[in-house]
């Protein structure tokens, strides 16, 4: 394969595309949502990676696109350049989109003789439902169907190809609407709002010939255009759904068939009173007691601002963005359990931290810190294209616990309180694609060694915890040996409610 021009997207190219699309799906649109996504940050388009990809082709003039595979192994993310591998023959073309190692993107686009078709003088627009759907596994069984009339914008669609440049390589407004099609089904109807797209095969159909044929038949499209998608399949081990789908033209002649398939996204319960209550009876051990848990929204956070407060702790709970997740921890605690209060901001900020302290000084003093925030995680390798990444990761993670220690630590040590520093399991059995990740957690449990030297009325505990079921593991893979976060919270108090050693470093990394 040869190499071509590196691709880099940005917001105006995922406005574009959703606007063409009509695919509103939030995790390429919506900053909030898709922070609480395994991705950490709104991802592009499937679809918009594929034009963007097809647009490196040479110009193939007489040809037109025959038929579409492509595969989407990893998301891709804005402002990244990606490097493009691309091998062509006269009738064929394969692509690759690649991150350093990670492969992102690979196709194979097929094409034959003839021209792209061509659009009526005033081709109509049929405008969808703006809300992607948010359908259950449950709901998503084999016969479950879509049938509506459908169009791009057209003049988004028009934009698309003036940036692409993509009719002299075979591909006119029919072929671009059906990638605009295919994400559309998948992001806003099969499966919706949880869907991560994994690959589609696009076949299109041939316009008929002839001298005698009609302006629709010589190649012109009537629209709107009838879209219809009927589930498949679904597969349990990997919550990979199946989907075909058929795109026709306003007078019902077919124009394409496409095969999808995206991975559905399951729900994530965060902080489950009663799974706690199962492995931690409630009790008042930790009543008088202020702890203060650092990224407490959401996942393990959560779980043990959760886990402290039923053991009759006050709980201040920082979180940066997501309020609503913070919000329903409140209003899960069961009766007689411990307050929990909500504090909003950046805890990498010393601004923040400096309010912390003069609210944990307002409660009386801090007796347990728990620094559980990190950023988000994605596969890097050492490589000269991810070292910026890397460093600002590592950067990011040592700001977001030691900011709060060195604002903090000092009132822990008045009260001779206890510290937790989360770490991972990774330390042990590290993995090639996560150097920034693992160099991050050494740097942190570096941080609680030198801590304990400096604070040494402070008890240090640096927690280990497996894979965990939480909003960054929720993939088809990452959720395969995840493990609840209640049985590391529970695992973790119980190791705090047990006598403290001063000045020491404990390591807890095996949860019953």
């Amino acid at each position: 394969m040869s190499a071509a021009a590196p691709i880099r997207f940005g917001d105006e190219e995922l406005a574009l595309f959703s606007a063409a699309s009509q695919d509103r799906n939030p995790l390429h649109l919506d900053e909030a949502h898709a922070r609480r996504s395994p991705f950490g940050a709104r991802v592009v388009f499937g679809a918009l990676g594929a034009l963007a990809a097809l647009a490196r082709l040479a110009e193939r003039p007489g040809q037109t696109l025959a038929s579409l595979t492509v595969e989407f192994p990893s998301p891709m993310q804005l402002g990244v350049d990606y490097a493009v591998e691309l091998q062509e023959s006269p009738e064929r073309a394969q692509l690759k989109l690649h991150d350093g190692k990670r492969l992102l993107l690979r196709a194979t686009a097929l094409f034959r003789a003839g021209s792209p078709r061509a659009l009526g003088a005033a081709p109509a627009f049929a405008s969808v439902a703006r809300e992607a759907a948010a359908l259950a596994v449950a709901d998503l069984q084999p016969g479950r169907s879509v049938e509506l009339a459908w169009t791009p914008e057209w003049a988004a669609l028009a934009a698309l190809e003036a940036r692409f440049q993509l009719a002299p390589r075979g591909l006119g407004p029919l072929e671009l609407a059906t990638l605009c099609a295919a994400s559309y089904v998948v992001g806003m109807q099969l499966p919706g709002v949880r869907a991560l797209f994994s690959r589609a095969v696009i076949r299109m159909e041939a316009p008929p010939d002839g001298v005698n044929a009609s302006p629709r038949e010589a190649g012109e499209l009537a629209t709107p255009f009838r879209l219809a998608a009927r589930v498949t399949g679904f597969d349990p081990r990997f919550d990979l759904l199946s989907t075909k789908a058929t795109l026709a033209d306003a007078e019902g002649a077919p124009l394409v068939a496409v095969d999808l398939q995206a991975f559905v996204r399951q729900e994530i319960v965060h902080a489950d009173a009663g799974a706690l209550a199962a492995l931690l009876p409630p009790g008042a051990a930790l009543a008088g007691k202020l702890a203060l848990v650092v990224g407490a929204s959401r996942g393990l956070g959560a779980s043990l601002a959760q886990a402290l407060a039923q053991q009759g702790a006050t709980v201040l709970a920082t979180f940066r963005s997501s309020r609503a997740e913070a919000e329903r921890l409140v209003a899960a605690l069961p009766e007689g359990a411990g307050r929990v209060l909500l504090e909003q901001g950046d805890a990498a900020d010393p601004a923040f931290c400096a309010q912390l302290r003069a609210r944990c000084q307002a409660e009386g003093g801090l007796d347990l810190l728990v620094l559980n925030a990190c950023p988000p995680l994605l596969p890097l390798w050492l490589e000269p294209g991810s070292l910026a990444r890397l460093q600002e990761h590592v950067s990011q993670s040592v700001a977001l616990c030691a900011a709060p220690m060195s604002a903090l630590l000092e009132l822990c040590a008045a009260r001779a309180g206890r510290c937790v520093v989360v770490s991972s399991s990774a330390m042990r059995a590290p993995l090639p694609e996560w150097p920034h990740y693992l160099a991050a957690k050494g740097a942190l449990e570096a941080l609680a060694a030198v801590a304990a030297l400096e604070f040494p009325a402070v008890a240090f505990l640096v927690l280990r915890p497996p894979r965990l079921l939480t909003d960054l593991t929720n993939t088809p893979l990452g959720r395969q040996a995840a493990i609840p976060p209640a049985r590391v919270a529970a695992a973790t108090v119980r190791a705090l409610l047990a006598p403290a050693a001063p000045g020491a470093v404990a390591l807890l990394e095996e949860i019953p």
